[in-house]
């Protein structure tokens, strides 16, 4: 099932007609909100932060924070979405040193395309209702942390969202509760776990409250 799933993801987020979610005033005002409430969160320094924006997209969170980190990495499945990343790195001449994306098939522990890096903060951004299981993804992010760094995860507060029923295989479509994610982060070996809304935003037209979860290695 798990794969499944995932295979579903990549062909969704491969196919051209995908990219318009990620261009709509909303997803836009979503990922300013939810980057300012991360770069609150934790301290991020120019100089000598180093992180990781899993299941990047087209790479709206790393452009929010990209002014404030030394380097930061997407990772996601879907190739189209590495490319559409890394010519718009190309672009700003931020690629590769700035900011620049990898594709991986399913992230394990030691991902080969990482090159055994470790980063200072992990942020995934509106993507945690597409895992099959939050615990496992958790614990993989958490590998690739620093000794103290931090995990920030986005997503939707636990509720109604009409919007995600007929949508492409989404295993969360009701988005989750603090509980949820403190299980996810504890299971994981995080310790000074926090969960606060941040944005009350739209989606299609509906209301969606947006969390941020973090957590400490």
């Amino acid at each position: 099932m798990h794969q499944e799933i995932e295979q579903a993801n990549e062909e969704f987020f491969n196919n051209p007609a995908a990219e318009h979610l990620f261009y709509t005033s909303d997803a836009q005002e979503t990922a300013r909100l939810v980057a300012a409430a991360m770069l609150s969160a934790v301290p991020f320094d120019k100089q000598n932060t180093v992180a990781m924006d899993f299941a990047c997209g087209v790479g709206l969170i790393s452009q929010e924070l990209v002014s404030k980190t030394k380097t930061i990495i997407g990772v996601d499945i879907s190739q189209r979405m590495v490319d559409v990343y890394n010519n718009s790195a190309k672009e700003q001449s931020l690629f590769p040193d700035g900011r620049k994306a990898v594709r991986v098939d399913r992230l394990a522990e030691n991902e080969p395309q990482l090159e055994g890096m470790l980063f200072d903060v992990v942020v995934c951004a509106s993507s945690y209702h597409h895992f099959p299981s939050i615990v496992d993804v958790t614990k993989v992010l958490v590998s690739y942390l620093k000794p103290g760094g931090s995990l920030l995860v986005t997503d939707m507060i636990k509720g109604e969202y009409p919007m995600l029923q007929a949508h492409h295989p989404v295993p969360h479509k009701g988005g989750f509760e603090a509980e949820d994610m403190r299980t996810a982060f504890e299971t994981a070996g995080l310790h000074k776990f926090s969960f606060a809304e941040v944005a009350s935003v739209e989606f299609a037209g509906y209301p969606v409250t947006m969390f941020l979860a973090s957590g400490e290695k």
